[in-house]
């Protein structure tokens, strides 16, 4: 509220006061303060058209007007005594005079409490009468120059409000539980009117409500800080009995150059196809901004490159929920993590693991390390291996039939190739290496030449082989030249790996040598509760005996690309 010397002045509200100070008898006191008679010009009847919306009481109506100094902070509508205030006094409601104790340059301003009764000045110094009508000064100070000059301030009838702050955090994190801030209420000016301390509960993750009551109608600005965040400063008004306002609060985020990691690790499960990785994560945050950041809101996860699937690591939000130390330029916090609870899915061979970090939308990646996986020795596994010593490109194939039952064809009168369901071709070429069910790999290496091998690997039941039957084939492609080759069989439910071989598809014109046929049935298996149950084996140099063939259709050529 401004200060006007010798002028009238425009009055924003309903009812309005103008005190005009006299100062020709000032007495400054030893202690800084002076005595200064105060008279209240009541001007509301110049102010009808806006008095229409007033419902306090004016000067004409009070029987008993008491004037309480205080420093430049809100009125309490509450007229009993405080710590704060310099000196009362009731206002003679004739004269509208009245003398108040005042401190020298000093912000001050004056409230007024307006009783239809008649009360002395002890009377009201307990608060349990109840004014029926405010006012409130602007704010002012008198200089200990002065020695006559009449200053003419506004007041105003008085609508309070209840205005509520909602604090919440711009991001979707919230809020961290014990973390403690400050509301300040402000005037145009700046002076602060009124401030609350606030801690943040389990229930205020999302909102924070903070309540300032008997708000006076006006503009202010608010100034609301808490750990972890930017604070906030915005001016508002205040213009209904109650006012909400929705502060959303920016976190104050972790640089991504702070953060690296230390001590990675990845060791397989046993012989599964499952690893585990672990690491810690660091965060050094400079010094200079160890107090205003509490909390990282990121996203941390790992992952084996070609593969799709993501295993989430994200450390805790609240940086108090990890180990802390400080040094001369920085405070370490670091964070162990680990993916033991979701395994991380290898596939035959080296497997590379990274790890990938996000803060701010921005991320970083680094590799933690490789790790080898065998799947012929997973024991939940099925796996075929193909080698030869000379000549060029064998294929291996296999045919599966998943709901063709252990023993289904032997004990089912009716079974015959429609009721063994359908049947899944698997081999070397780049449209059938995989089970088309699951999406899972099965041909994971195709060799050419001797140098080579092929391998194929069963495990489409949740890294287990899955239940049904098996024809396993071999075939020379390009011409009859391969020698020695070998298939090797392991699996669940085998004492010990199953081999055939070493056969010959080259024919050595020699009669006492029997080669194999091209392509050569190997292995007929039959899997049940995830375990080999069944290895029958064709002789080599026989073809599928035309019982066995009805269900399982004829060996299908490779198809050259």
């Amino acid at each position: 509220m401004k200060l006007y010397i010798n002028i009238n002045i425009l009055v924003f509200t309903l009812l309005v006061f103008v005190l005009v100070v006299s100062c020709a008898d000032i007495e400054t006191e030893t202690n800084g303060y002076t005595t200064l008679e105060i008279s209240l010009d009541d001007v509301s009847h110049r102010k009808a058209a806006r008095s229409k919306l007033a419902t306090s009481m004016t000067t004409t109506d009070a029987q008993t007007i008491l004037g309480v100094l205080i420093p430049a902070v809100q009125c309490d509508k509450s007229s009993a005594s405080s710590s704060i205030e310099y000196s009362r006094a009731l206002v003679d409601v004739t004269t509208l005079n009245a003398q108040f104790v005042v401190p020298l340059e000093t912000q001050v301003k004056l409230c007024l409490y307006f009783f239809r009764g008649t009360f002395l000045l002890n009377e009201l110094s307990s608060g349990t009468n109840s004014p029926e009508g405010f006012g409130e000064s602007g704010i002012f100070s008198i200089d200990s120059e002065t020695t006559a000059k009449t200053i003419a301030v506004e007041f105003w009838t008085t609508s309070y409000s209840t205005v509520t702050f909602k604090i919440s955090s711009s991001s979707s994190a919230g809020m961290l539980e014990d973390s403690t801030g400050t509301a300040n209420l402000n005037s145009t000016s700046g002076q602060l009117m009124d401030n609350q301390s606030f801690t943040i509960t389990a229930d205020d993750n999302t909102s924070k409500s903070v309540v300032f009551s008997n708000v006076v109608y006006n503009s202010y600005s608010y100034d609301i800080e808490m750990s972890g965040f930017i604070p906030d400063t915005q001016a508002f008004l205040v213009s209904s009995e109650t006012e909400t306002l929705d502060v959303k609060l920016t976190p104050n985020m972790v640089d991504l150059d702070w953060l690296s990691f230390d001590n990675m690790s990845i060791t397989q499960v046993d012989t599964s196809a499952y690893a585990v990785a672990a690491g810690t994560l660091v965060l050094n945050v400079p010094n200079a901004q160890k107090d205003n950041i509490t909390q990282m809101i990121s996203l941390m996860q790992v992952k084996r490159v070609g593969l799709s699937n993501l295993v989430d690591v994200t450390p805790p939000i609240a940086l108090s929920n990890w180990s802390k130390s400080e040094g001369s330029d920085n405070v370490t916090y670091t964070n162990p993590f680990v993916t033991a609870a979701n395994s991380i899915p290898l596939v035959h061979g080296s497997n590379e693991l990274q790890v990938i970090l996000t803060v701010n939308d921005v991320s970083k990646t680094q590799t933690m390390g490789t790790v080898d996986y065998d799947a012929c020795v997973d024991n939940s596994t099925m796996c075929f291996t193909l080698s030869w010593t000379d000549g060029l490109d064998p294929d291996l194939h296999s045919y599966y039939f998943p709901d063709w039952a252990y023993n289904e064809e032997t004990t089912n009168g009716s079974f015959d190739n429609t009721s063994r369901g359908n049947r899944y071709w698997v081999y070397s070429n780049a449209a059938y290496k995989t089970y088309s069910e699951t999406g899972d790999v099965v041909q994971l290496l195709d060799g050419n030449s001797a140098s080579d091998t092929e391998v194929q690997v069963w495990a489409t039941d949740s890294q287990k082989v899955g239940n049904g039957t098996y024809l396993v084939y071999v075939e020379d492609v390009s011409e009859t030249d391969v020698q020695n080759f070998k298939l090797i069989l392991s699996g669940p439910g085998l004492s010990d790996n199953v081999t055939y071989g070493p056969y010959n598809f080259k024919n050595d014109n020699d009669n006492t040598t029997t080669e194999a046929t091209n392509p050569q049935a190997i292995f007929f298996i039959q899997v049940e509760n995830n375990s080999i149950v069944r290895t029958d084996n064709i002789t080599i140099g026989d073809n599928l005996s035309s019982t066995l063939m009805q269900w399982t259709g004829s060996l299908q050529n490779s198809v050259v690309e």
